[in-house]
């Protein structure tokens, strides 16, 4: 069903169409709820011709997936969520204006399961089908310099990963001299609004150009974190990212009764120390990274792009905070080279082998495939060189489990290359399951928890980081 303004509508009646108005945007709300879960093999399909088996198999998956989500849905807490149809992936639902989200998650819901849809006529317009001059240059394959390996080793450790993440998961005091802990980062909850301010308060004592991005979700009033260092002449901007919101909407709760209640986000902890504590901390520790290169004063070390760092809100509403921030980039004109998101990267249990999952999968065709695999690739030759020992696991295509899942995705939307970067979190082809954290959104994601390693979170922080850095010219 599509979705116009008011001269929009005018428009469409001046040139003779009819038009059936439904309703207005505000009394509805729009998700996509994916689901990852494996399917049978069909033995039908084996007899599809190559040429268009696969588009006979993502039709199968596209049905399927919607007649068991639907099922559930209509089993679970959602009776007022309508599925309208199949969905890449999934399955596109309405629901009542304010709906919170976590009447849409389904059990078992993995990372990124619903997307909150916001109507935006900007998306008709698709990127080129072929790639802007110089955009194939912008990718040529440059390893990260010693020297910049070196400063990421010397600014990105697991101690500065764990004080941030303490900080902003209420281990410790939110400010250093002060005494306040946070309970929550939900986008519902009162500290979120805290933590904003003391997250931009450390990027300007860095001496980065701060700017807030104020959008509006439900009832509350949200603010983006943005923190940029500007290079003259520059021809574009690197961002390196993460969400800096929590939720524990999976998390068990009960009333005075001891009976059963769902989560409230205005009142229950939410430390998200993993999710996305970890990712947060370590754009904190890339900015102060790159501090600590400005301030070496080498004319040699010196980046030829912009660099800027960006921590979304209401990830974990469906990407909202992201959606907002990639529109008003293209609103502007905006030349994004490239973005580096990280999304929970501490997540690793106990005696498992260290995987970094580079996802660069994407729902937009285009340009944008290849220049996010090219940015994953940057990503996956950087981590042996920090790690050894570590695991990397490229993801890419529509078999990408993450595709659209994460922060990455709202800039595919625009045409930008992203790629998400994280611990082991989905499971393989074959069913076998992660080894991050078991605690997704519970108030047990903590940076105490057993399966949250600050050692190889600085793996995965610093194998970004000195990819990002690189791409930016250093």
């Amino acid at each position: 069903m599509p979705v116009a303004s008011t001269g929009g509508v005018d428009a469409l009646q001046q040139a003779g169409y009819a038009v059936d108005l439904q309703g207005s945007v505000e009394d509805t709300a729009a998700f996509l709820v994916r689901d990852n879960r494996p399917l049978p093999p069909v033995e039908a399909l084996a007899a599809v011709p190559a040429a268009t088996r696969t588009d006979a198999e993502a039709a199968l998956r596209a049905t399927t997936v919607f007649a068991f989500v639907a099922g559930e849905l209509a089993a679970a807490a959602a009776p007022s969520a309508v599925p309208l149809g199949p969905a890449p992936g999934g399955v596109y639902l309405a629901a009542p204006a304010g709906s919170p989200i976590e009447e849409i998650h389904l059990p078992g819901a993995k990372p990124g399961h619903t997307e909150r849809l916001l109507p935006d006529p900007g998306l008709l317009a698709r990127p080129a089908g072929a790639p802007p001059a110089g955009f194939v240059e912008a990718f040529e394959d440059t390893a990260p310099s010693p020297q910049t390996i070196a400063a990421v080793r010397a600014a990105v450790t697991a101690e500065v990963l764990g004080r941030h993440v303490a900080r902003i998961s209420g281990i410790r005091p939110l400010e250093e001299d002060g005494a306040l802990k946070v309970r929550s980062r939900d986008a519902a909850a009162s500290d979120n609004a805290l933590v904003v301010e003391a997250l931009a308060r450390r990027f300007e004592g860095l001496g980065l150009a701060v700017r807030l991005h104020p959008f509006r979700w439900r009832d509350h009033r949200l603010l983006n974190v943005e923190a940029e260092h500007s290079v003259p002449g520059a021809d574009s901007t690197v961002l390196i990212t993460a969400h800096l919101d929590s939720t524990a909407a999976n998390g068990s709760f009960v009333d005075a009764f001891g009976d059963p209640r769902p989560y409230d986000p205005a009142v229950d902890p939410a430390p998200g120390a993993d999710d996305d504590g970890s990712g947060t901390a370590a754009v904190m520790a890339a900015a102060e990274c790159l501090r600590a290169i400005l301030d070496s004063n080498r004319s040699d070390r010196m980046p030829t792009r912009n660099v800027r760092f960006v921590l979304f809100n209401a990830e974990e509403q469906g990407l909202v905070g992201s959606k907002y921030y990639a529109r008003a980039a293209a609103a502007a004109g905006e030349d994004i080279a490239g973005v580096f998101q990280m999304d929970m990267i501490a997540g690793r249990q106990p005696g498992s082998t260290p995987i970094v999952e580079i996802h660069a999968g994407s729902l937009v065709s285009g340009p944008v495939v290849s220049a996010s695999d090219a940015l994953g690739e940057r990503v996956a030759r950087a981590v042996p060189v920090i790690d050894p020992e570590a695991k990397v696991q490229q993801l890419t295509g529509l078999d990408d489990p993450a595709a659209g899942r994460s922060d990455h995705a709202s800039f595919h939307e625009r045409g930008w290359a992203a790629v998400a970067v994280s611990e082991d979190l989905f499971s393989t082809p074959d069913g076998d399951p992660g080894t991050g954290t078991r605690q997704y959104h519970t108030p047990g994601d903590t940076l105490v928890d057993q399966d949250h390693d600050t050692e190889f979170a600085a793996t995965v922080a610093r194998s970004v980081i000195a990819a990002a850095l690189t791409f930016a010219g250093l």
